[in-house]
C-alpha cells in the first residue's frame, strides 16, 4: 500500500468517526430537548438547587405558579430566601431548618404538606412538595424539588373540619336532648305503670274476695265473669311488667365481660324442669359458648328464647329443646332449637315486633313482648336475630353477637 493509499484510508477512518460523534452529538441534543420539552410541559412545579440552596433551573409551571416572569429571577439566587423565606404566618422559616437541606445536605428524600411558598407579589399559598437528592459521578452535588398548589384541598379540608365540628355539636345536642326525652320517659313509664298498676291490684284483689267471700251468693256465670275479670287483669298486669323491661333495656348501659352463654342456657332450663317436673322434655345444651357482652341482658334475651321454646313445644308428645352454635362465613352464629307448634314463615316479618303474636291467648299465654325484647338484646350487642320454621314442625331461632373468647385457664 502507498503512501497515497494510507492518507485516504485515515481520512475516510476520520470522516466515519466525525459522522458517529456528529451522530450521537444529535442524539444528545434531541434527549436534551425531550428532557426540557417534558420539563415544560409538566403541571408540576419543578426547581433545582445546589448543595448551597442556590438555584440551577426552573420549569415554566414554576414560574407561573410562583408569578415570576423570566427563568433569570430564580436562576442563581437563593430558592429558600425567595420563595420559602416564612412560614404561613409570618414568622421566619431559618434556612437551616428547611427540609430541602435534607436533600441537598444529606442525600435524602424530603416531603412535606404543611408549608407555604411565597409568590413574587408577596402572597402565600399552601403546598405539598417532594426534595430528591442529586448525584454526579456518586458525588452529591444538590435536589430537583417538585411542588404543587394545593390551596382548594387545604380549603376542602378546613371545610369538613367545620363541618365535623360542627356535627360533633349537633351530636352532643341531640344526646343532651335524647338524655332528658329518657329521663321524662322514664318518669313517664314509673307514673303509669304506677298508676295504672293501683287500680288493677284493686280490680284483682276486690274480684278474688267477691269469690272467696261471696262466691256461694253468686252463680256460675256471675263466677266465670269473676274469672275472666281477674285473668284480663293479670295479662294487663303482667303486660306492663313487661312494656317497662323493654323500655329499661334501651336505656341500660351495656357493661361487657366474658359470658358463658353454656351456663346461662343450662341454668335457664334447669329451673324451666324444676317448675314442671311431669313434663317428658329432652333438654341439650352445647358446652363452652363464651362470648363478650352484658351478663344480665344476654339472661333475659335466652330467657325468653328458651321459655319460648318450652312453653311451644307444651303440647308435643316427646319434647326437645336445643341451646347451640354453628359456623356461618366464619362467624359463631347462636341458636335455640326446638320441635313445638312452630309457626308459618309467610309471618316471620312481624314476629319480632312488640304486641305481635303468631298464636291465639287460647293456645299459648303471652304478652307478645318476648321476642321484642330478645331483638332490642342482641341488637344492643350489634347482633341480629332471625327465625326459621315451618307449622307443626318446631321453630329455630338465631342470633350472632361479638366474637367468642377464650376460656380463662
Amino acid at each position: 500500500m502507498t503512501g497515497h493509499d494510507e492518507l485516504a484510508l485515515l481520512s475516510q477512518s476520520f470522516d466515519q468517526m466525525a459522522d458517529a460523534v456528529a451522530a450521537q452529538q444529535r442524539q444528545l441534543r434531541e434527549q436534551g430537548e425531550y428532557i426540557a420539552l417534558l420539563l415544560d410541559s409538566t403541571a408540576e412545579a419543578i426547581y433545582g438547587v445546589d448543595t448551597e440552596g442556590i438555584c440551577t433551573f426552573v420549569n415554566p409551571a414554576c414560574l407561573r405558579i410562583l408569578g415570576y416572569a423570566n427563568t433569570g429571577d430564580l436562576v442563581g439566587q437563593s430558592i429558600h430566601n425567595l420563595i420559602h423565606h416564612s412560614y404561613a404566618d409570618g414568622r421566619p422559616y431559618p434556612k437551616e431548618a428547611c427540609r430541602v437541606r435534607l436533600s441537598t445536605r444529606q442525600g435524602q428524600i424530603a416531603h412535606a404538606d404543611d408549608e407555604v411558598h411565597w409568590r413574587a407579589d408577596g402572597s402565600s399559598f399552601p403546598v405539598e412538595y417532594w426534595s430528591h437528592p442529586m448525584y454526579r459521578d456518586g458525588r452529591l452535588i444538590g435536589a430537583v424539588v417538585t411542588f404543587i398548589d394545593i390551596t382548594e384541598r387545604k380549603q376542602v379540608e378546613e371545610e369538613l373540619r367545620r363541618y365535623r365540628e360542627h356535627l360533633e355539636e349537633m351530636v352532643q345536642s341531640r344526646t343532651a336532648e335524647l338524655k332528658t326525652v329518657n329521663q321524662e320517659l322514664e318518669s313517664f313509664a314509673y307514673s303509669v305503670s304506677h298508676d295504672l298498676r293501683a287500680p288493677l291490684r284493686s280490680i284483682d284483689g276486690f274480684s278474688q274476695v267477691l269469690l272467696e267471700d261471696h262466691g256461694e251468693q253468686i252463680d256460675a256465670t256471675g263466677r266465670d265473669h269473676l274469672q275472666r275479670v281477674r285473668a284480663a287483669t293479670q295479662r294487663m298486669s303482667a303486660l306492663i311488667d313487661d312494656l317497662l323491661k323493654l323500655s329499661r333495656l334501651s336505656r341500660a348501659t351495656l357493661q361487657p365481660e366474658a359470658v358463658d352463654l353454656s351456663a346461662l342456657a343450662q341454668d335457664i332450663l334447669n329451673h324451666l324442669h324444676e317448675a314442671e317436673p311431669e313434663r317428658p322434655v329432652i333438654s341439650q345444651v352445647m358446652p363452652g359458648l363464651l362470648v363478650q357482652g352484658d351478663r344480665g341482658l344476654l339472661q333475659v334475651a335466652l330467657e325468653n328464647l328458651l321459655g319460648n321454646a318450652w312453653k311451644y313445644s307444651a303440647k308435643t308428645g316427646q319434647a326437645r329443646i336445643e341451646f347451640g352454635s354453628t359456623d356461618q362465613d366464619g362467624a359463631p352464629v347462636y341458636f335455640v332449637r326446638d320441635n313445638g307448634a312452630g309457626f308459618d314463615m309467610a309471618h316471620a316479618g312481624k314476629l319480632f315486633g312488640a304486641f305481635q303474636r303468631l298464636h291465639h291467648r287460647d293456645e299459648f299465654e303471652g304478652t307478645g313482648i318476648g321476642l321484642a325484647t330478645v331483638q332490642r338484646v342482641i341488637h344492643r350487642h350489634g347482633g341480629r336475630v332471625w327465625a326459621e320454621s315451618a307449622i307443626g314442625q318446631g321453630a329455630t331461632f338465631f342470633f350472632t353477637l361479638g366474637q367468642p373468647v377464650s376460656v380463662p385457664g
